[in-house]
């Protein structure tokens, strides 16, 4: 997989890195035996003070995630519904019918998989684990779009993370990585 060249730096001290985000694939076994699979997220850990990939488990925007995935399945419903209408509905729009019932069953899995995990995350003790120390002393960055500034996150000088992207510069290229964990987070097997 190829990865955009960006930096991240703080506007109150010299802390700078690349923004080397591994692609991750992250499945959590429970011990029921069944398991859910998610990617990754960005944060801050304070154990290794670097910029690092995290599990992606803050509930409220998996919350909001799956309102938004629930209001398309509901449009793609509606959409189905009235095509179906008249007489010639089974010649009628035949395309545009197998293509939202296509988007509504990979609804359907998107919503199961995000209801999973909001359920697994709910019954967790820990918040979430940076994927290279597996530290649990962590806090989500995210970026905003205008002006490139972590929303959520202070540095610990008291500065700004920003990420400052190079679409001229290198690409990086990286083969997914595969992280089991059980549903604390703790690392299982790495294939």
């Amino acid at each position: 997989m190829s990865i955009d060249s960006a930096r991240v730096v703080c506007t109150g001290c010299d802390y700078e890195t690349r923004d080397l985000m591994r692609p991750v694939r992250v499945r959590y076994q429970a011990e029921d035996g069944k398991s859910v699979e998610t990617g990754c997220a960005t944060g801050w850990c304070y154990d290794c003070a670097d910029y690092s990939s995290i599990e992606r488990i803050n509930p409220d925007v998996l919350r909001k995630e799956l309102a938004q995935k629930e209001q398309a399945q509901r449009e793609a419903r509606d959409q189905l519904a009235a095509l179906n209408e008249g007489w010639f509905s089974r010649v009628r729009y035949r395309a545009q019918k197998g293509h939202l019932r296509y988007q509504l069953g990979n609804l359907d899995n998107a919503i199961a998989k995000l209801g999973a995990l909001i359920r697994m995350v709910n019954h967790r003790s820990s918040k979430a684990r940076c994927l290279k120390c597996w530290s649990d002393k962590t806090a989500p960055v995210t970026f905003d779009a205008g002006n490139d500034a972590a929303q959520d996150f202070v540095h610990e000088c008291g500065g700004q993370l920003r990420i400052i992207h190079d679409h001229s510069g290198p690409r990086f290229h990286f083969r997914v990585a595969t992280y089991v964990l059980n549903q604390e987070g703790e690392l299982l097997v790495e294939e």
